[in-house]
Parts: structure tokens; sequence; C-alpha cells
């Protein structure tokens, strides 16, 4: 994978989840999981946050919730289109009060 293609998942990812954690009054859950691994082929990429609010999922993906939305939402549209670049998927999830992003991407044939 370009470095570019890794700086554009993971740069967005970290920050979309640190500006969602310091919207949060509890400093205690001020929380960022990352966590990468190889499993059955294939790289595996989960993040969970606290967030405030409802997030709203739209094809997927969450809506920014930024008042002038012709120029944010990008960073995720962004990060799934790296991960279809590379044959593979990814998916969010929002539920009590907790974010999810998990990317998926197959390792090619000759790493395993």
């Amino acid at each position: 994978m370009a470095q570019s293609d890794l700086y554009s998942i993971f740069g967005n990812a970290i920050d979309n989840a640190i500006e969602a954690v310091s919207k949060l009054e509890e400093p205690e859950r001020r929380i960022i999981s990352l966590v990468v691994t190889a499993q059955k082929g294939a790289v595996v990429i989960h993040m969970e946050n606290y967030c405030t609010g409802t997030v709203e999922l739209r094809d997927g993906l969450p809506v920014t919730s930024k008042a002038d939305k012709d120029y944010h939402g990008f960073g995720v549209k962004s990060m799934r289109l790296t991960a279809e670049k590379y044959n593979g998927t990814m998916s969010c999830s929002a539920g009590n009060n907790v974010f999810c992003l998990d990317i998926l991407v197959p390792l090619p044939v000759d790493t395993m």
C-alpha cells in the first residue's frame, strides 16, 4: 500500500476520532482505541471512540455534523475509496455513544 494511502486512512480516522472525543465533557471517556491486525489473509483495522449525540449514517458513512456540509465529510469518503482501491471494504457503525470504524484490506498473495 502506498504511504500516501496509509496516511489518508490513518490520518483521517485519527483526526475524526480526536475531534469527536474532544467534545466530551468527561475526560475519562476521551479514549480512542485503534487495533491493526493481520487475520486470515487480510489486514483488519478497527477503531472505536466515544461520541456525543446521535451519529447519522448515510450510505454507510457518517454525515458531517459541521454547518458547512459542502466543504466537509470528504475524509471518510476518501478512506472508503482508498480501502476499495486495494479490494478492501470500510464500514462504520454507531450506538450507545460509541463510534466504530472497520477497514478490511486483503493482503497480497506474495506476503502470506
